[in-house]
């Protein structure tokens, strides 16, 4: 796949795990698996329509920013993994942008729910919450225990450091991103016990489909939306693969 060498019958197995192939049982593993996607416009639909689905108050938070005033335009990976402005709610299925604690499991790319979004009594002229508690997925460290009994992690605001156009830039933010859904470059690096895969319809840049489904360990930790012979064939006519090869 990754030269784009890929055959009838390598497609006839990826076929195997498309929803119509799997049991009921089976696809229901699946309900809180991330959706890796190639393009932002679907990734951030599909986050937006599950956040609203979660009927709750939604919390708009800006970050805070230093230095020069484009800083705020800045995406999340010049600024390290932190967004400008996150939009959360209690339920929201989110993945951790920094490593925190590596020995304990709070990595870069770990992944939980929010149970609670805390502020200070008296605001300071910012959206930025005290701490979000998340309770995560996979996590060996010591735990608070919400109102509600469940052991969550608090999340406090950390800030990054760039050099921009007029100097240092900062941001200070919550280090989460929404977990339903992302694109495959912000997948790479990432190992994920299961995934929901669209591979769209086609290999815009050299490697795509080979990223998107070399993020778990195993054939059954993916279920695929469904793509044709055709969309694996088309790999080798990508611009970027013929680049890449001639390269090398």
């Amino acid at each position: 796949m990754r030269d784009g060498e890929s055959t009838q019958s390598d497609w006839e197995l990826l076929m195997t795990r498309v929803p119509e192939n799997l049991t009921e049982s089976e696809r229901k593993t699946f309900l809180n698996a991330i959706n890796i996607i190639p393009t932002w416009e679907e990734v951030d639909r599909i986050n937006l329509e599950k956040l609203r689905s979660l009927n709750q108050p939604i919390a708009k938070i800006r970050a805070v920013h230093t230095g020069d005033p484009e800083a705020s335009k800045a995406d999340s990976e010049t600024a390290k993994g932190l967004e400008s402005e996150l939009l959360l709610a209690r339920n929201t299925r989110v993945m951790l942008t920094a490593n925190l604690w590596i020995g304990a499991g709070l990595v870069n790319g770990a992944i939980g729910t929010i149970t609670d979004i805390l502020y200070k009594e008296k605001a300071e002229h910012t959206s930025l919450p005290t701490v979000i508690l998340v309770s995560f997925d996979k996590y060996d460290g010591p735990t608070l225990t919400n109102i509600e009994g469940i052991p969550v992690v608090p999340i406090a605001p950390i800030r990054r450091m760039w050099e921009g156009k007029s100097g240092i830039c900062s941001r200070l933010q919550i280090s989460l991103s929404f977990a339903w859904a992302i694109t495959v470059h912000k997948s790479q690096g990432l190992t994920l016990t299961k995934a929901v895969i669209d591979l769209g319809r086609k290999e815009f840049a050299a490697g795509l489909s080979f990223v998107a489904i070399f993020r778990v360990r195993s054939l059954d930790d993916i279920l695929f939306r469904h793509f044709t012979f055709n969309r694996l064939q088309n790999i080798k006519s990508c611009i970027r693969l013929k680049e890449r090869i001639a390269e090398d």
